[in-house]
């Protein structure tokens, strides 16, 4: 098991990220997290910024919080906020397309330029992304959430390779369904395609990630690529 680590988590006021915050804590790890909302975890070694992913300032702001109170050991980085507003293209706004780009793949992005310096100078780290089967489906009216998670899997390769060197591990998990409030989205008939699709009803849980991610750091394998969770037996 995950303990006595110093953990970052986008995206904890509920959902995966609150979970998966819950669990960690109760590994007496040490865990920052944020989102647009107030969290309602309780925890002494829990701490919670209020910020928008979209907005380049807070993200900086926040992780500067972060290297002056974990003296810049941070040890495993979560990337885990991600916004979905279904539409199709040519109906869909600036400002929702913003959002979801902003959220899932340039948020990202940049929290991983900045958090992995420290990772570099200390020699360990371990970067988590999630993506989704939206990637692979190709659904209409999904083409700016999918083409994020798309892209956040070829950032996380190219980023495999140029961190390899520095014993910074990266990893990728695809995930199918979970009931979150993102997955609320989908209606009976988007679900049923994904039973079909996968060939299962087990669509994933959150003691499946938290598992996987504790055999990623028990094993510290270079990179799960593609990770479906029916397929792999996590």
């Amino acid at each position: 098991m995950i303990k006595n680590l110093n953990i970052v988590i986008t995206g904890t006021s509920q959902g995966i990220g609150y979970e998966l915050t819950k669990k960690f804590l109760n590994q007496n790890n040490f865990v920052w997290g944020c989102s647009r909302k107030k969290s309602n975890i309780k925890n002494a070694n829990y701490f919670h910024t209020q910020i928008d992913l979209t907005n380049k300032k807070q993200i900086k702001k926040w992780v500067i919080k972060i290297e002056k109170e974990t003296k810049k050991k941070i040890d495993i980085f979560i990337s885990n906020a991600a916004n979905y507003e279904r539409s199709l293209n040519a109906l869909d706004n600036s400002g929702s397309i913003t959002r979801t780009i902003g959220t899932n793949l340039t948020a990202p992005i940049l929290l991983t330029n900045l958090l992995s310096k420290s990772m570099i100078q200390n020699k360990f780290g371990i970067i988590i992304f999630f993506s989704s089967v939206a990637s692979i489906l190709h659904d209409a009216g999904t083409s700016a959430y999918a083409s994020s998670k798309s892209g956040l899997e070829t950032f996380s390769k190219i980023l495999k390779k140029e961190l390899e060197i520095f014993n910074v591990k990266v990893f990728v998990l695809r995930l199918i369904y979970l009931k979150t409030s993102l997955s609320k989205k989908l209606s009976n008939k988007q679900i049923k395609k994904l039973k079909n699709k996968f060939k299962t009803d087990n669509y994933g849980s959150i003691n499946k990630i938290y598992g996987q991610i504790n055999r990623i750091y028990k094993t510290k394998k270079k990179i799960v690529e593609n990770l479906i969770f029916d397929k792999q037996n996590v």
